[in-house]
């Protein structure tokens, strides 16, 4: 008995031996179209009689209906021997053979770019710091992984430009009013900070103080704002009831929660 395999590109049957195929689990390689298929789907016992090889090539097809067996434009010999360059020893290259290297290149392609989205998502706010323009891209991103991009917090960038403390003695006088110039002195945009105002004795000893948010001390209609634009400044009013307080001085500062 004899196994006989057939080669889907091109029609090409082989007599194969059992222990090639399982060698590489089944890969050959046609040593006429140099197809590389899988051996055992194709594969068939005859006897060793019923083998021919005749000299002209046979139709695709042929082979497996009349069992015989002849590959296209090649010289057989009678006793099933090819003298040609492409004989069965063709079949088995000694390199292994490279299969699925489209698979392959997508894979290491879809690998890199989740190593590049993760290096962004963990140097978010950094990259907005040495390349502000790649906010908005950062920002879709974030948006498709449910994150976000947050405003840097470089404190010592930002500044007091004025501040000024006034109490109104006719109309309230409760009421003691700050005003500030809030300056961001980057070449990025930061997050809006806290301030923070500690009213002083005569002796410039702390009695009071307190931590305002940006939604404190922002004016109405800035509510709505984020950040400080870079070399920017923003305006700041803080009404506060200073009753019984006695304050004679104060300071003011800008801090990060």
């Amino acid at each position: 008995m004899a196994l006989v395999t057939l080669c889907p590109g091109c029609g090409t049957t082989f007599r194969v031996n059992a222990a090639q195929l399982q060698a590489r689990g089944g890969d050959v390689r046609c040593g006429h179209c140099q197809r590389v298929f899988n051996g055992f789907t194709t594969l068939i016992t005859v006897n060793e009689s019923a083998i021919e090889y005749p000299q002209q090539p046979v139709a695709k097809g042929a082979a497996a209906e009349g069992y015989s067996f002849a590959s296209h434009e090649e010289n057989a010999t009678p006793d099933g021997e090819r003298t040609d360059a492409e004989s069965p020893a063709d079949l088995f290259d000694d390199e292994p053979v490279k299969k699925s290297s489209g698979f392959w290149g997508l894979a290491s392609l879809l690998l890199a770019l989740a190593l590049i989205g993760q290096i962004a998502f963990a140097n978010r706010t950094k990259l907005t710091m040495i390349k502000p323009g790649v906010r908005p891209y950062l920002e879709r991103y974030c948006a498709f992984i449910g994150c976000q991009v947050p405003y840097p917090r470089e404190i010592r960038q930002l500044g007091i430009e004025s501040s000024d403390l006034q109490k109104n003695p006719v109309r309230q006088p409760e009421v003691t009013t700050m005003r500030a110039v809030i300056s961001n002195h980057a070449s990025f945009p930061q997050a809006l900070p806290a301030l923070q105002l500690l009213l002083q004795d005569a002796q410039g000893q702390v009695i009071a103080s307190r931590i305002f948010t940006a939604e404190e001390y922002l004016q109405e209609e800035d509510k709505t704002r984020q950040f400080i634009q870079p070399q920017h400044e923003i305006d700041v009013r803080l009404d506060f009831d200073s009753t019984n307080l006695g304050a004679l001085g104060y300071r003011l500062q800008l801090l990060y929660l």
